[in-house]
């Protein structure tokens, strides 16, 4: 295994030892490094070995004194080096198998790596790992973990993830509960199959492994319409949305008197669906189901309510116009309200159905360039047009359909600018501040 260097740090250690960009990083104290984990790890030490190998091929040995946990000054393109670890399950509700064909084709992998769990908050499944991982995920006390448990009990679960590695579910959580590793876990709620008394058994039961389990965030399942062949499912109705969220705020209350938290927490399409205000911050607690969406309403509400007493009385006659997904509305009518009571300023919200997808899909980050499109037509040229970033790949400019950016503003005229899906963010572009 090896890692390919890509830069060092100016004045680093690594720059002394006249380490360059294009070598390539062996082994540390012996160690294969296969990741941006092992790098850290295997350098924290005040003596290491690092094993380079150099552009001309030449291998250097090179002996290290250095404080402890001093960083080497390495940059890495990517922080994985061997191959990323995919999902080998066959999920009844496996969203990556309902896509259209011909997007791009890093989205039709499905990702079960522990190491991006641990980065950056991916669910994962335990489903996938082989030894070896369990004990480096042990050995370097990589907490916490996001993990989809879907159903505790174990058959449910064999049928549900298609494995029957799936039935381990119980072993693993005492595996991480006697390694001390915290975990956030996942519910996707597919009615008439894990709902109901499952449900209940599965909120019960992960409560007993507290605090290896530290939350629980239930999301609905999503369905497009794509589904050719797979199993036929249900989305989740009104009325299951308000008898889940009086369920779950019964939990919330006997949670927070064992745990002086509300461990369990629902994602904002059920309060959607529902008809019902969503909740205050205090039932999120540290918003800790973040990384599952769980709270971006409430955090986006509170900070434009932060905001609203800054608000200027009267501007410059200006016209905008947000495009957004039609889940979405709910949480931006009211804000739109409240600008549009600022004289001079008129502010449209554009709702774009999902028709690339269809289904139940309506969330704004699943939309794409040609509904987007298909929407504005011809009617927005020269116009102010604000879209979220959600809708694009991290660090780029491109659609789920590889519309780009530019391509938006070309072929509908209009005046497009973007912003990150804070409230701060969304109100300062309305008003031309960061334009």
């Amino acid at each position: 295994m090896s890692a390919p260097i890509t830069g060092v740090i100016p004045g680093s250690i690594a720059d002394e030892m006249a380490i360059e960009a294009g070598d390539i990083l062996l082994l540390i104290n012996g160690q294969e490094i296969q990741d941006i984990i092992d790098y850290q790890f295997y350098s924290q030490d005040d003596f290491i070995v690092v094993e380079i190998k150099k552009t001309n091929g030449e291998l250097w040995s090179l002996e290290i004194d250095k404080d402890w946990d001093e960083e080497l000054g390495l940059l890495f393109d990517d922080v994985i080096f061997d191959k990323m670890r995919v999902c080998q399950n066959r999920c009844l509700f496996c969203f990556v198998d309902q896509l259209p064909p011909g997007m791009r084709k890093t989205l039709y992998i499905k990702d079960d790596d522990y190491r991006y769990s641990f980065l950056y908050g991916n669910f994962i499944t335990l489903t996938n790992l082989k030894e070896k991982d369990w004990l480096k995920i042990i050995d370097m006390h990589l907490s916490p973990l996001y993990v989809s448990v879907h159903c505790t009990d174990p058959q449910l679960r064999v049928k549900i993830l298609g494995s029957k590695r799936a039935a381990s579910i119980r072993q693993d959580l005492k595996r991480l509960l006697d390694a001390g590793i915290e975990i956030h876990t996942q519910i996707v709620l597919c009615p008439g199959i894990n709902d109901g008394e499952i449900l209940k058994q599965s909120i019960k039961e992960l409560s007993s492994y507290y605090p290896t389990v530290q939350s629980v965030g239930i999301v609905p399942v999503g369905l497009t319409g794509h589904r050719l062949k797979l199993p036929r499912l249900q989305v989740v109705t009104p009325e299951q949305s308000r008898n889940l969220i009086a369920m779950v705020n019964n939990y919330q209350a006997e949670y927070h008197n064992r745990f002086k938290k509300g461990f369990v927490y629902l994602a904002d399409e059920f309060f959607i669906k529902a008809g019902v205000n969503f909740p205050g911050a205090e039932y999120y607690d540290d918003y800790c189901q973040i990384e599952n969406g769980i709270g971006l309403a409430r955090i986006f509400l509170d900070q434009f309510a932060e905001m609203e007493k800054s608000l200027p009385e009267q501007v410059q006659k200006r016209e905008v116009f947000i495009i957004t997904g039609v889940s979405a509305t709910v949480v931006l009518d009211p804000v739109v309200q409240r600008l549009n009571r600022i004289k001079g300023l008129t502010v449209h919200l554009v709702p774009v159905e999902n028709h690339y997808f269809g289904g139940n899909v309506s969330v704004t980050g699943l939309l794409t360039g040609k509904d987007i499109l298909q929407v504005m037509e011809n009617k927005y040229q020269g116009k102010e047009v604000i879209i979220p970033e959600i809708i694009f790949k991290q660090g780029d400019d491109i659609l789920l359909d590889n519309i780009s950016l530019e391509e938006l503003r070309q072929r509908s005229g209009a005046q497009i600018h973007t912003v990150d899906g804070s409230a701060r963010s969304l109100v300062e572009t309305v008003l031309g501040r960061n334009i």
